[in-house]
């Protein structure tokens, strides 16, 4: 009997409907019905132009929005919209900028115990006890528990943010262009503790990206979109290297341009 994936997603879509009149209602697709399978330990980049679908699809994933149609299976469990108390604790998002992320009002030690409150039956001094554990592990300070966010760096704050990704001991870490505002010395430190942690705790990862080296360097499949489609799939080496179809290559050779500009 073959390994259930960890991940599973069958014919997910999803089409955003405006009212744009009385009568009139104007239909965008984000992204048309794609499948796909994530296996444990393993990352997928999903990369493609802006306006591609990819974040939307991550937002999906995440249950940030509901699907049009589809379904989404964990470890062979269909996780259904609006479950949200079962799909936090196997997959967890990280957005793009952790400066409007998190609250700044709240201190960091209340912002990591927040969805422990909302989830677990732990008390208060266990609460404590796991965010304290949780940013050694990502490297922070027992202190940085009593700081507010406007008092550390966009890196920390990064930290940070996945510190609260992972204090519920998720499965998948799904990563919306977590690292593209960092600079290059804070980017390589977050790519190697998530490559570390992956390591550790045997996570699975869902990044988008458009940083050609990132993909390279961490992802083990890829996936490229294009007005809401896909047209690349499969292992990251073997998609990079050799595109199928024309939109692919068009895409490819944009980011490789790119990175040879940035590379100087």
């Amino acid at each position: 009997m073959s390994q259930v994936p960890l991940l599973k997603v069958d014919n997910l879509s999803k089409v955003f409907v405006n009212q744009s009149g009385l009568f009139r209602r104007q239909r965008k697709v984000a992204f048309y019905p794609l499948s796909f399978t994530l296996e444990r330990g393993q990352t997928l980049a999903l990369m493609g132009e802006a306006g591609s679908g990819k974040s939307t699809l991550a937002k999906v994933l995440a249950g940030v929005m509901p699907p049009t149609q589809g379904s989404i299976y964990i470890d062979g469990d269909k996780i259904e919209p609006g479950d949200d108390k079962k799909r936090c604790k196997l997959l967890r998002m990280i957005f793009q900028d952790p400066s409007t992320a998190l609250n700044p009002r709240s201190r960091i030690g209340q912002i990591l115990e927040a969805p422990l409150s909302l989830n677990t039956e732990l008390d208060a001094e266990q609460r404590q006890a796991l965010a304290l554990d949780t940013l050694r592990m990502v490297g922070l300070l027992p202190d940085h528990y009593h700081f507010y966010p406007g008092m550390i760096s966009t890196g920390q704050k990064q930290r940070v943010a996945l510190a609260r990704a992972l204090i519920l001991s998720p499965r998948i870490i799904v990563a919306d262009e977590a690292i593209s505002t960092l600079d290059l010395s804070v980017r390589s430190q977050i790519i190697n503790l998530l490559l570390s942690l992956q390591s550790t705790l045997g996570l699975s990862y869902i990044i988008v990206a458009n940083d050609l080296g990132v993909v390279r360097h961490i992802s083990d499949q890829v996936i490229l979109m294009h007005e809401g489609h896909v047209v690349e799939a499969g292992p990251t080496a073997r998609v990079l290297a050799n595109p199928q179809s024309e939109q692919g290559l068009r895409l490819l050779q944009s980011y490789n341009n790119e990175y040879r500009w940035h590379r100087g």
